[in-house]
């Protein structure tokens, strides 16, 4: 590696740290979920061991332990506190994944520049980099994902790249089931993409990159179905098809069929040769999708996001706008990429992904959530823009001081990416993902003296859930925090009865209510945070509601049991 790019590279790194980190700025915690990741990691450092009973959210969190066991050795061998562990971690092991990136990118087009151009994409782009600022599985799982596709990516070629595989793979599994998924599909359509676009060559190196797809898949349904129980029976059944596990059992008979079609596809002698683009056709490419992301952000304003119920507000189109122009120079890329050794590869990963996202969209938005794939897509999408971007400077034969005009906008455009890569609440649903000193407040008083089950949203659970140890209800149950609690004839005590809680069926004990609740009620999270009603709020002042702390920020009221407005 030259000097110059080592130097890139690493300020790259160091954008990329700064941009995952810079919520802190603001915030003493940031993620939707840290308190429950705060409780685990502190019940790891203190037993020794991850509990899989568990009453919080996420359910499978126990059974994909990875980032815990990462951050318990951090807590252990460093010296570091679990606050600080849980802040800094992991968020700088996501910003990480733009050096495998580059060395992926690197390995396909043999060009620094197209690898520099990458990194600095991914560091920025605001579907990875708001995703992997959060302490979260799902920001170890996307950069074990990038090394266990850099890996892959060696391995036709290099034998010895198999055991590295196995055991970042390893890792994957008993990390994140959804990096896991998308790391899977990325590699099974490099086998199938290879095996269609040219005849089959039963090579040392296809047999190992067939031979480590199959350990990949077998790994993989063994450790969901066999051992991660939550995940099977929780998350796998949530489908929109009957019996669900027709979604799984069709699994296998696509692979059989995607086989024969391969064999068939031997037998043919056609093979595809594509044709060197010129600068015509490139330019046009990226004009075009600019003007089809374009529409897609005007029907995310309009409609929504496909597999949520989100609406982008039209000012936050504003903060897509360095990642528009970027991206757009994908489509002049795509093209190029046929021309690489390893293109295939590329093409693959892009239409297993897309597929994917599909399917997510038909049949199953909440678990292959279709939104989540744009994170991966970022993937050779960032290979096909740097080689796009280079290429078209080439073809328009721009030497000197207009190729370096050229070069110092692209530079800002990805500075500005940068800049955007945590856009505000409101931009991204008006989901408030941050936690600040005073919400830790009621959680340590809830800690002292409360017992019973808190009835909130999402943040307000995983924040007494996780810094308090009360179990909460999450997205458990919703009437108490919407107009239709006010319907007629009143009933004060709706959404508050045998509600089934992950700790179990049980009456609401007290109910949290926070200020960020009010500007916007966090549910699931494929939701858009929509502000209280305040004669909803307003409600919470009566009987039997009964303020037992109150700190300005957060509200907590012991529901006394068997009075009403009238009574008590």
């Amino acid at each position: 590696m030259r000097k110059s790019t080592a130097i890139a590279l690493a300020a790259v790194t160091l954008i990329a740290i700064t941009v995952r980190l810079s919520p802190l700025w603001s915030f003493l915690y940031w993620g939707s979920d840290t308190g429950e990741y705060f409780s685990i990691l502190r019940a790891l450092v203190r037993g020794g061991r991850v509990s899989t009973p568990y009453y919080g959210w996420g359910v499978t969190y126990p059974y994909f332990p990875g980032m815990f066991f990462a951050q318990s050795g951090v807590v252990e061998l460093g010296g570091l506190d679990v606050p600080t562990t849980i802040n800094l971690l992991v968020p700088v092991l996501g910003a990480l994944a733009v050096l495998p990136m580059f060395l992926v990118a690197r390995r396909m087009t043999d060009d620094d520049r197209f690898s520099l151009f990458a990194a600095a994409f991914l560091a920025g782009a605001i579907p990875v980099a708001y995703t992997t600022a959060h302490t979260a599985p799902a920001t170890v799982g996307e950069l074990l994902a990038l090394a266990g596709l850099l890996c892959f990516v060696r391995l036709r070629t290099d034998g010895r790249a198999m055991m590295p595989l196995l055991l970042v793979t390893a890792t994957l599994i008993a990390t994140h089931h959804l990096s896991l998924y998308f790391f899977l599909i990325m590699v099974l359509g490099t086998v199938v993409v290879e095996g269609l676009a040219r005849p089959w060559r039963w090579t040392l190196g296809v047999k190992r990159e067939v031979a480590f797809a199959g350990a990949l898949l077998a790994g993989t349904f063994v450790y969901w179905l066999g051992y991660a129980t939550t995940f099977r029976d929780s998350i796998l059944p949530d489908v929109n098809i009957q019996p669900w596990w027709a979604f799984l059992a069709l699994f296998p008979a696509g692979l059989v069929l995607l086989a024969a079609i391969i064999f068939a596809r031997s037998r043919l002698r056609w093979r595809y040769r594509p044709r060197y683009p010129s600068l015509r056709r490139p330019a046009t490419a990226y004009v075009s999708a600019a003007g089809a992301i374009l529409v897609i952000g005007v029907v995310s304003v309009v409609i929504g996001v496909p597999g949520t119920t989100f609406q982008v507000p039209g000012t936050g189109l504003l903060y897509f706008v360095p990642l528009v122009l970027l991206l757009s120079f994908a489509a002049s890329g795509r093209r190029f990429v046929d021309f690489l050794p390893d293109g295939l590869q590329v093409n693959g990963w892009f239409v297993a992904l897309l597929g994917s996202a599909v399917a997510g969209i038909v049949v199953a938005p909440r678990v292959l959530i279709p939104y989540r794939h744009t994170e991966y897509l970022m993937i050779p999408l960032a290979i096909f823009a740097g080689i796009g971007f280079f290429r078209l400077l080439d073809l328009a034969g721009l030497r000197g001081g207009k190729r370096t005009l050229v070069l110092g906008v692209c530079g800002l455009l990805l500075a500005a990416n940068a800049v955007a890569g945590i856009p505000p609440p409101s931009t991204l649903a008006g989901w408030r993902e941050g936690t600040i000193p005073a919400a830790l407040g009621p959680a340590y008083w809830a800690r002292e003296y409360a017992s019973g089950l808190v009835v909130s949203d999402h943040q307000g659970s995983t924040t007494v859930f996780g810094f308090g140890g009360i179990n909460a209800t999450w997205d458990r149950t919703r009437a108490p925090f919407l107009t239709a609690s006010l319907v007629i004839p009143y009933d004060p005590y709706v959404g508050l009865r045998n509600i089934s809680s992950p700790s179990g069926v049980k009456n609401g004990t007290y109910i949290w209510i926070d200020r960020d609740m009010e500007s916007g009620l966090r549910l699931t999270p494929w939701e858009s945070a929509e502000p209280m009603n305040s004669a909803v709020i307003a409600r919470f002042d009566d009987s039997p509601f009964i303020k037992v702390f109150d700190n300005g920020y957060a509200r907590l009221y012991w529901i006394a049991w068997g009075c009403t407005p009238a009574t008590c």
